[in-house]
């Protein structure tokens, strides 16, 4: 019994870590990436500032979800808003890409 729930702590830590390193990232570029294309085809800033901007604001949101992953106690509602998440800004990604044309 003891072994059983070590292994399943050791490997809920695991997921735990595998979904904040890869889903983070997930989300933080498919943000940068959708806030480059919505700045850009809004002519707010040129492409490439656009890119840099977001970019450095998406280490700051990755840091965030590092963060939030560890403070998270539900594993499954971690998972479920990462991959929500990242899905949902990719897909607007890309969708503003193909409504604009490539935006630049």
């Amino acid at each position: 019994m003891v072994f059983s729930s070590i292994v399943g702590r050791k490997a809920a830590i695991f997921i735990r870590l595998i979904a904040a390193v890869g889903g983070g990232y997930a989300v933080a570029a498919g943000i940068s990436a959708f806030g480059a294309v919505a700045l850009s085809a809004a002519s707010l800033l040129p492409r490439s500032e656009a890119v840099v901007l977001t970019s450095m604001l998406a280490f700051l949101l990755y840091l965030a979800l590092l963060i939030w992953a560890f403070a998270e106690r539900h594993l499954g509602r971690l998972c479920a808003v990462l991959a929500v998440a990242a899905l949902a800004s990719w897909a607007g990604a890309w969708g503003l890409v193909r409504l604009t044309g490539g935006a630049g």
